[in-house]
């Protein structure tokens, strides 16, 4: 019975009461002070000492001053016995209390996984660093550092793995940094390095190299050598200012630029980084917009079959006039709408509004349209098409979706799930800028392509360049065993089109056939007839 007692919440509850209370002395002593009360009571009430005493108290009548002196003496001595008593608790809980705050301050500035400074302390020691800098005028170096190739460690092996690399990095960096310099983590695999005192901007760079060095070296996880890299974005003040948030900044935007160049690299901020991030900035808010407005609209390049001698479709192409920016060209914005999510959005959008106005051309005329490679990346892309063209009535048989190279190495098993859900209702694949990137002649069999179109850097030169003249000539051969349809893109002249109808180009594209159009002037278009240039 005894355990199911002490097993029930409230045994639990008395039971801890018990154990973290009488680990204090005042609870020991209050206890300790009610028992003698209790046993003096006991005593007192069954030995009838209350009438006793009375009765010596009136017996004893004459108290003198020495036996008060006496008593109070005793009274002090429990009093100051106690107080010291209470006092030391008092000093050992302000210790206790004073070691809990000073190492929650810790804390609160420490990364708990590496160890290291964190935002917060990161911050403070900046600010303190800018102000030396302002009353000494000394030079403090801010670096923003991101691993380059870290997200693969983490996908590939777990966390657990991915902290313990962190944590290798941390201690790799401190090794190779002098005493003043203060490295933080500033989340996820981001650090900042504040090195006051600078003389010379040789030494940010050269702790930069060292810095890449280390990392650099092989990571061990298991068996397996993995690699890093990191890039690293400077700003010195006070050449590139003496706020907190606006350094920070620049070094970051020096931190953006050095990632864009590739793995490994450093660049130190340049005033010209400023005003392209704000242009850039400018740019995403209008594009937001206009997706609001959809004022983003399609234009169209005919495509050309160089056996017939006639228009047999159009690309679609995007174009965009912002009231605020003007004419926005499309290497500009689309790849700003692919880093900020909106390519999904805008690929839809222009969809739609092509298979619309496709919708009134002759049904012998194709509609080809442009697939963005992070489009690609989306398994719910294929279904996405599907709906569009259910809902815009276009027939799927006229739809030819144009895919990049680059699109294939990014995942390929989620693009051939959508090349085969798209080929089973009819559309037609192919495959944009062949020659400039990755596809091997493997993916070629397997993603059961129908086209590929070579890129306009070879078109350009196979007037007068004999390498480029052997590249394409390969391709149009490969394309022929392969029963591929073949696209040339960028025909400007006659000489261009000639070679390549000698050599089994199927159709071309290109401003010697027209330059990209609004949807009203392609019916126009459709009804003339061809021009001699066309025809050659």
């Amino acid at each position: 019975m005894k355990w199911l007692i002490s097993l029930s919440p409230r045994g639990i509850l008395f039971s801890r009461l018990r154990r973290t209370a009488w680990r204090r002395r005042d609870v020991r002593d209050a206890i300790i002070i009610v028992i003698i009360l209790a046993a003096q009571f006991v005593f007192f009430d069954t030995g009838d000492l209350f009438l006793k005493v009375a009765d010596f108290a009136k017996e004893y009548e004459d108290w003198g001053a020495d036996d008060l002196v006496l008593m109070s003496f005793m009274l002090c001595i429990s009093l100051i016995v106690y107080s010291f008593r209470r006092l030391q608790d008092l000093a050992k809980e302000m210790k206790g209390r004073a070691a809990a705050e000073d190492q929650a301050r810790k804390l609160a500035r420490l990364d708990p996984l590496t160890g290291l400074p964190n935002r917060r302390l990161f911050t403070e020691k900046l600010d303190d660093a800018l102000q030396r800098t302002t009353s000494e005028g000394c030079r403090t170096v801010v670096m923003m550092l991101d691993l380059d190739g870290f997200k693969a460690i983490n996908d590939t092996y777990g966390h657990a793995v991915g902290d313990r690399t962190l944590l290798e990095v941390g201690e790799r960096m401190s090794n190779v940094m002098r005493a003043d310099t203060l490295l933080a983590r500033l989340g996820g695999d981001e650090f900042g390095i504040v090195l006051p005192n600078v003389t010379s901007l040789d030494d940010p760079a050269g702790l930069a190299r060292r810095i890449i060095s280390t990392v650099a070296e092989p990571f061990m996880i298991g068996s397996t050598a993995t690699a890093l890299g990191i890039g690293i974005g400077i700003a010195v003040s006070p050449d590139d200012g003496t706020d907190h948030d606006a350094l920070v900044r620049r070094a970051d935007l020096a931190l953006y630029r050095a990632k864009a160049e590739g793995q490994s690299t450093v660049r130190f901020f340049e005033q010209e980084m400023d005003a392209h991030v704000e242009q850039r900035m400018r740019i995403e808010r209008e594009l937001r917009n206009a997706l609001a407005a959809q004022t983003i609209v399609p234009y169209y390049q005919p495509l050309v079959s160089m056996a017939e001698n006639r228009i047999i479709g159009f690309e679609a192409l995007a174009r965009w006039q912002s009231e605020e920016l003007g004419v926005i060209a499309p290497g500009v914005f689309i790849p700003i709408a692919e880093e900020c999510g909106l390519i999904g959005e805008l690929g839809d959008q222009l969809l739609r509004r092509a298979c619309m106005d496709a919708a009134t051309w002759t049904a012998d005329i194709k509609l080809a349209f442009n697939i963005s490679p992070v489009q690609l990346r989306n398994a719910s892309l294929g279904l996405r098409i599907l709906n569009i063209l259910e809902n815009t009535g276009f027939d799927p048989h006229r739809l030819e979706i144009e895919i990049t190279e680059s699109a294939l190495v990014d995942n390929l098993e989620v693009a051939q799930r959508v090349i085969d859900q798209l080929r089973q209702t009819g559309i037609r694949i192919a495959l944009d800028d062949f020659g400039t990137g990755y596809a091997t002649l493997r993916q070629l069999q397997t993603l059961h392509l129908d086209k590929i179109k070579i890129d306009r850097s070879f078109v350009d030169r196979v007037s007068g360049d004999n390498e480029s003249m052997v590249i394409v000539r390969a391709i149009l051969g490969l394309a022929s065993g392969l029963g591929l349809i073949t696209t040339a893109e960028g025909i400007e002249d006659a000489e261009q089109l000639a070679y390549l109808k000698a050599n089994g180009c199927t159709e071309g594209q290109g401003y010697l056939f027209g330059k990209a159009m609004p949807a009203q002037e392609t019916l126009a278009l459709l009804k003339r007839p061809l021009s001699g240039s066309v025809a050659a």
